[in-house]
């Protein structure tokens, strides 16, 4: 009988200046555009971008907010997910307007949770 292998899936690992990048795109944002809802220069975004500069908690703070984003966002790896509820509650303000992709996943979500103790 052949062994079973099982592969686990592989997540990229993003610097915290790929993933600002990204989700700004994401958003359809320049950088002038995150500039000025951050109250963060265009050069610091850059920076921040490029790597070339490490943000302060204020700038970090300033930049979720801009983004519409929780703050652990910007820190999210393979084994760490970060579901921002606040912000699927603005943009999916009752389950029947959920996607059914997003249904599923955050029952899924829900069913762990109780689960493991934590509802």
């Amino acid at each position: 009988m052949a062994k079973k292998t099982t592969t686990k899936l592989k997540h990229p690992e993003y610097s915290l200046s790929e993933r600002l990048k990204f989700i700004r795109e994401s958003r359809k944002m320049t950088q002038v555009d995150l500039a000025k809802l951050s109250g963060l220069t265009q050069s610091t975004i850059a920076n921040l971008e490029n790597g070339k500069k490490e943000p302060s908690i204020q700038s970090l703070e300033a930049l979720a907010k801009a983004l519409d984003i929780h703050i652990a966002t910007l820190f999210s790896t393979e084994d760490v997910y970060v579901f921002d509820l606040k912000r699927l509650r603005r943009k999916y303000n009752h389950t029947d307007k959920l996607t059914p992709h997003l249904y599923m996943a955050l029952g899924r979500v829900v069913q762990y949770a109780k689960e493991i103790g934590f509802l």
